[in-house]
């Protein structure tokens, strides 16, 4: 089937649902003799008539009938792949992304691996710091934040930020296990700043007042997470997220399974105001959420 032919079946297609020759060459802006003979042609490659013409009216003949069920499905087959073959030529280019350090080290490494093995033609830049870059002067197109979510479409959110209480294997086995969260009030508590207003369920205290003895202090959640892991005496509030390989593997155990405190906030996805995302962003976002969604507490 040549170039003309597909265009013929265009033709044809809009003849039967405009209903006539004249409204059907203003719909596809040609000439009436120009669908006439466009029409006639495609009658003689099929040598059958498919229209039953007057000088008032024309309707399909049944030979008209069964070919514009046929033609119907074959040219929206053809309008899905140039859709599809416009969609792949958007899946080229540059896509700019910061996340927050801890986060990014934990969890996006497989994401970001998986993607560029799917998408090879799409360069994915990170850039991953504690520091809140601004999206727009910064040129970025997508960025993972770990904040109170906000009601807007240019925020969306990816998963939830539960904080649970763990120490080390060893540590627990030299001070036993302790069995009621009061009794954390004797021992070196761990959290970042950020954490340090969260409210300690049964309790009227925050993590910050649940113990006169802090240890070690870092701006970095993940360093604090395998300091503990290996060995460091202390017992450390974490995000779920930040620990749930070292649960498994048992380097960490959790102290309270049953306590998750809530940090009020959630791992959210920001996008730059201004323009719409372009493919190649929205694809990301949509392969990001589909590896985040099975994430549950």
């Amino acid at each position: 089937m040549n170039i003309e032919s597909i265009t013929d079946l265009e033709l044809f297609e809009a003849v039967c649902s405009e209903g006539n020759f004249a409204k059907a060459a203003r719909k596809t802006n040609t000439s009436l003799p120009t669908i006439s003979k466009r029409i006639s042609r495609l009658e003689r490659a099929l040598k059958t008539t498919l229209f039953e013409r007057t000088t008032r009216t024309i309707r399909l003949t049944e030979a008209g009938i069964r070919f514009r069920l046929r033609t119907d499905k074959i040219l929206n087959e053809l309008r899905i792949a140039e859709k599809e073959a416009n969609i792949e030529k958007e899946l080229k280019g540059k896509i700019r992304i910061t996340a927050p350090a801890p986060f990014a080290t934990r969890i996006l490494p497989s994401i970001v691996s998986e993607f560029g093995n799917l998408y090879p033609e799409i360069q994915l830049e990170t850039v991953f710091g504690n520091e809140k870059f601004n999206l727009i002067e910064d040129s970025f197109d997508l960025g993972i934040r770990i904040m109170k979510p906000i009601r807007t479409n240019r925020c969306k959110i990816l998963m939830p930020n539960p904080i649970v209480v763990l120490a080390s294997p060893q540590y627990l086995e030299k001070i036993g296990i302790p069995h009621h969260i009061q009794e954390l009030e004797n021992y070196n508590v761990l959290y970042v700043d950020e954490h340090a207003n969260v409210k300690i369920p049964g309790t009227k205290r925050t993590i910050s007042e649940l113990s006169k003895h802090r240890g070690i202090r870092s701006n970095n959640g993940s360093f604090l997470t395998e300091t503990i892991a290996e060995g460091a005496e202390g017992i450390l509030f974490r995000s779920l997220w930040d620990v749930e390989n070292l649960l498994r593997s048992g380097k960490l155990k959790r102290i309270f399974p049953n306590l998750i405190l809530d940090s009020n906030t959630s791992v959210c996805l920001l996008f730059p105001s201004g323009e719409n995302p372009s493919k190649r962003v929205l694809r990301f976002q949509e392969f990001l959420e589909s590896k985040l969604a099975g994430w549950k507490i």
